[in-house]
C-alpha cells in the first residue's frame, strides 16, 4: 500500500515517520509471530522428551488403532474390559475390508498377540454376555494362531490399551461411559508414563487365568 504525503521528507507523518511507523508495526507483529510459535515448539518438545506423541480427545478413532497395529512387526499387546471393540473391528477375518483383518494378518506374519480382559464376575451387567461373545472369538483364533493367546484377570478394570512393538495408546475406563468416548494418550514406552502401564500389564498376565482354563461356556461364573 502507497501512502501519498505532502510534508517535509523528516516531518511527523512524513515519508520517513510513515516508512517507521509501517516498519515498526512490521517488527511487533513478526516478534509475537515468533514468540507464538517458539512457545509451541517448546511445549511440543516438552511432550515428545516425555515420550508422549499424540492426545486423543476419543478413542472412537478405528483407523488410528487400525494403522498402530499394522505397523507392528513382533508384539500386539492388548488390555481392557472385554475387548469387544477390538475383536469387531479388526480380528473379523472373513471381511472384503484389509482394515479389518489388521489383527489377523498381523498373526499372519509372525506377530505374537496378547490380549487381557476382565473376567466375567468384574463385568457390569449390560457388558456380561461381550464375555461369551469374545471367548468364542478367542477360542477360535487361538485355534489357528499359536501366537495369539487371551487371559482373564479378577480385577475391576480401571484403565485400556493397545500396545503396538514400542508405541502405547493408553486410556482410562470410566463406570457408566463407553471406552470410545473417553480421551487417551499415544505415548512411546521408555515413557514413565507407559512404564506403569506395562508393569502392571505383565504383572496381571502373570497371574491371570488362560482362556482354555476358564470354565466351560454356559457354566455360570
Amino acid at each position: 500500500r502507497i501512502l501519498l504525503t505532502d510534508k517535509c521528507i523528516l516531518a511527523s507523518e512524513g515519508p520517513v515517520w510513515v516508512f517507521a511507523s509501517g516498519l515498526v508495526s512490521g517488527l511487533v507483529v513478526t516478534l509475537a509471530q515468533f514468540c507464538l510459535s517458539w512457545a509451541d515448539a517448546k511445549a511440543i518438545d516438552r511432550f515428545r522428551r516425555m515420550g508422549v506423541e499424540n492426545v486423543l480427545t476419543t478413542r472412537d478413532e478405528e483407523a488410528y488403532f487400525g494403522q498402530l497395529i499394522r505397523k507392528a512387526r513382533s508384539q500386539v499387546d492388548v488390555l481392557g474390559s472385554t475387548a469387544t471393540r477390538l475383536m469387531e473391528d479388526f480380528a473379523d477375518d472373513n471381511s472384503p475390508k484389509a482394515e479389518k483383518r489388521a489383527l489377523i494378518e498381523a498373526l499372519k506374519n509372525g506377530v505374537v498377540v496378547r490380549i487381557l480382559v476382565a473376567a466375567p464376575t468384574r463385568l457390569d451387567a449390560r457388558d456380561k454376555y461381550k464375555y461369551s461373545v469374545n471367548r468364542e472369538r478367542f477360542e477360535a483364533i487361538a485355534a489357528t494362531y499359536p501366537g495369539f493367546e487371551a487371559r482373564y484377570f479378577d480385577a475391576t478394570p480401571i484403565a485400556a490399551f493397545v500396545r503396538a512393538d514400542h508405541e502405547l495408546v493408553v486410556g482410562p475406563l470410566l463406570p457408566g461411559v463407553e471406552s470410545k468416548h473417553t480421551p487417551a494418550l499415544h505415548v512411546y514406552n521408555h515413557s514413565s508414563y507407559a512404564a506403569s502401564y506395562l508393569k502392571y500389564f505383565e504383572e496381571t498376565w502373570a497371574t491371570a487365568t488362560p482362556c482354555n482354563q476358564m470354565p466351560p461356556l454356559g457354566t455360570t461364573p
